[in-house]
């Protein structure tokens, strides 16, 4: 890496990327440019008029730059900490995070097919509670004001990340995009400071690495490596197949509904694992201007008449294996209803907003634990907290936007630990709010998948899912939403479900679940074949724009196999605007494979072939349609694909092992139909259903299958 001071600015040239850098601190109450930058060890001196500042860049690890700001008589009026002026030369094209505003009518009325990306001049302290990816040739393409949390840029051979950092009470993003851009550190509050981390900027020759150094750099900086997602686990809900009552009955979940619709799943062959009552449940005072702020924690008697603990009990008693409830942050959408029982059993906990009243985050936990002992007394397993988003626009000018939302996810998730409940988040894709999940494991990945049905909304949504999946992944297992199975693109969105990694959950309505689409989604005791990690777009994709270009989608993850290997998956959709066929290939390599054979298993044709690792399998997708490719390592001739009933084959099968002369024997995890593809004449204790060229169907029970060669 080479440095040089140029005036006012640093630059920095490495891997083909020059990045300069021109700092302006808030010192005295204003914003100030240094009136000269020296070198000064590993950093750089700041001199002022009146004052001397530092300005740190770290190299942690290798090719990842971690930027960190420090000034005397540091006082910020308008709570801009800092900002600092950027140019990056040096790339050919990038992928830009924004969190500015939805796509403009894109709940409803917009017409098909849609334009996208959509950018206008956004409004004075205008922000989304969504990430929305686009892909771009310039940065010289965007509004002035648009408000992006990081950029994927790729170089020549390589790939550069930048990451605003969250943190010291203020929220950090990119804007001013004019002659280069700005990142910005933003309390939206007035006061002192000395000190904080600017952004992370990191290399490497794959994107995947580029992304993941950056964030753990990050956080390792900000003292808190446990809020990254490889190291977590998995709340246990949300292993199983869910349904949750919101596009099925909108605000009127009732009790006698949610019964009927779960009878209406047993009876299609699906039996759910958890069961999600979303919003519509509570007792709520509605103003004349559509506003609604919750006046009690219990449930609207009109709908849940015998309240909930009946009907959780009655669920479980019945199968299901957990039970989840809906609230927002803020406890309700405007807060809590004054002059109500809530309010006086909570107003030492809350701030008044003078309609209404909202959390004291100073007091999150003492609030949210009375929450979370009513939800756990009536047997609730976990909670959906919608309206994160709202902490930017409640606290400001009050309490620094990044300490409100961090104190308000600590006593949040406090107060679930200490009463046993998970917490799958929700509308909170704003800087603040991903720098802060902190021991949650779920997070929403995109905007709402969207009833009425439209083709161009179907395709937007696994756009966004596919490409946020690369950064939301790295601090939590990316929720890709709820969707429908009679859905006329269900079957998109339920392959799209199942690589995801996440969480997966209709939301039918009674009478009509496809159970062909869905059954394949999880085993029979409703677990879901869970991958290795969250899936992500290929890497032949990750720098292009299947929805605007005539390409496949594609996004890739891996499943091991105790004693058997590793194996590829590679969905591949057609999320073409235009619904024009699209070309392209697959290959074991797509989904990182680094050598050997592999069986190739295409899941919908059954098609099979025998390739090698960087093997081309040409594609050809229609419209709206989708390709499931499996890849299956061989070893001795053979490989044994999986398990026919679920879409991730794979994970149908727990382990293999060799017996004493050399037999392969295969522990599945459910009876079920096995595939084995077989260079050589094998013999099988079993009964073979089929034999297609070289595979074998084998229907299996729970006992071990035993492979003679």
């Amino acid at each position: 890496m080479e440095k040089r001071i140029e005036n006012s600015s640093i630059a920095l040239e490495i891997n083909g990327f020059i990045f300069s850098l021109e700092p302006f601190l808030a010192i005295n109450g204003e914003l100030k440019k240094p009136r000269e930058v020296k070198e000064r060890g590993k950093g750089f001196e700041l001199v002022f008029e009146d004052c001397s500042g530092s300005f740190k860049i770290e190299e942690y690890p290798p090719k990842c730059l971690r930027i960190e700001a420090g000034v005397e008589k540091g006082y910020s009026k308008n709570g801009i900490l800092a900002k600092i002026h950027c140019k990056i030369e040096g790339y050919r094209r990038l992928v830009l995070y924004h969190f500015t505003y939805d796509p403009e009518k894109y709940f409803g009325e917009a017409d098909t097919p849609y334009e996208y990306p959509c950018f206008r001049e956004p409004r004075n302290r205008e922000y989304s509670a969504w990430s929305f990816p686009a892909h771009l040739k310039s940065l010289n393409e965007l509004p002035k004001g648009l408000k992006a949390s990081q950029i994927l840029l790729e170089g020549d051979g390589c790939y550069a990340f930048l990451l605003a950092v969250s943190n010291e009470g203020s929220r950090g993003f990119i804007t001013e995009w004019s002659n280069g851009f700005s990142i910005v550190l933003d309390r939206e509050a007035e006061g002192k400071w000395s000190k904080a981390l600017i952004a992370v900027f990191s290399l490497s020759e794959d994107p995947y690495t580029a992304i993941g150094k950056a964030y753990e750099a990050c956080f390792e900086a900000l003292g808190k490596p446990y809020a990254l997602r490889k190291n977590k686990t998995l709340a246990e809900p949300f292993r199983f197949l869910g349904w949750c009552s919101w596009n099925s009955m909108w605000f009127n979940p009732n009790e006698q509904a949610i019964l009927k619709l779960y009878d209406s799943l047993v009876k299609s062959g699906i039996k759910p694992g958890f069961i999600l009552i979303d919003d519509g449940w509570q007792d709520e005072l509605k103003t004349e201007s559509g506003a609604r702020a919750i006046k009690s924690f219990k449930p609207d008697p009109n709908k849940f008449p015998n309240g909930f603990k009946n009907l959780v009990k009655h669920l479980k008693d019945n199968g299901v294996k957990y039970v989840g409830l809906w609230h927002t942050l803020n406890l309700h959408w405007n807060g809590v209803a004054k002059n109500s029982e809530l309010f006086e059993e909570l107003k030492d906990f809350l701030v008044d907003t003078g309609e209404f009243a909202i959390p004291d985050p100073n007091r999150s936990f003492d609030l949210y634990n009375k929450l979370y002992e009513k939800i756990r007394s009536a047997g609730f397993d976990f909670v959906k907290v919608d309206n994160q988003s709202f902490v930017g626009y409640s606290y400001s000018n009050k309490i620094p936007i990044e300490g409100a939302a961090r104190k308000l996810h600590e006593g949040l998730e406090g107060a679930a630990y200490v009463n046993g409940i998970e917490v799958l988040n929700c509308m909170a894709q704003q800087p603040e709010n991903q720098f802060n999940w902190l021991r949650s494991t779920v997070s929403r990945n995109c905007i709402d998948y969207i009833v009425p049905h439209k083709k161009s909304r179907n395709k937007l949504h696994l756009y966004f899912n596919a490409y946020n999946s690369l950064w939301m992944s790295q601090i939590v297992w990316p929720d890709w939403d709820m969707f429908q199975s009679h859905d006329p693109w269900a079957l998109q969105q339920a392959v799209a479900r199942a690589v995801s990694g996440g969480p997966v959950y209709i939301t039918d309505n009674v009478g009509e679940t496809r159970p062909e689409i869905v059954k394949p989604l999880a085993f029979q005791d409703s677990s879901i074949p869970l991958p290795d990690h969250p899936g992500l777009p290929s890497r032949d994709v990750v720098m292009r724009d299947p929805y605007n270009e005539s390409i496949p989608l594609k996004i890739f993850t891996r499943i091991t196999v105790r004693n058997i290997g590793v194996y590829g998956v590679v969905a591949s959709f057609n999320i073409n605007k235009n619904d024009e066929i699209v070309e392209g290939s697959v290959s074991p390599s797509d989904a990182l494979l680094k050598q050997g054979e592999f069986v190739s298993y295409e899941y919908f044709s059954g098609e099979a072939k025998l390739v090698g690792v960087d093997e081309k399998i040409p594609l050809r997708i229609e419209p709206m349609g989708v390709r499931l490719h499996i890849f299956s390592p061989v070893k001795n001739d053979l490989a044994a694909i999986g398990l026919k009933d679920v879409y991730l084959m794979p994970r149908g099968i727990v382990s293999g092992y060799s017996s004493s002369d050399k037999n392969l024997v295969l522990e599945v995890y459910e009876p079920g139909e096995v595939l084995i593809w077989s260079m050589r004449p094998i013999k099988i204790k079993k009964e073979i259903i089929q034999k297609t060229g070289n595979l074998y169907f084998i229907k299996s029970s729970n006992t071990p299958i035993e492979i003679k060669r």
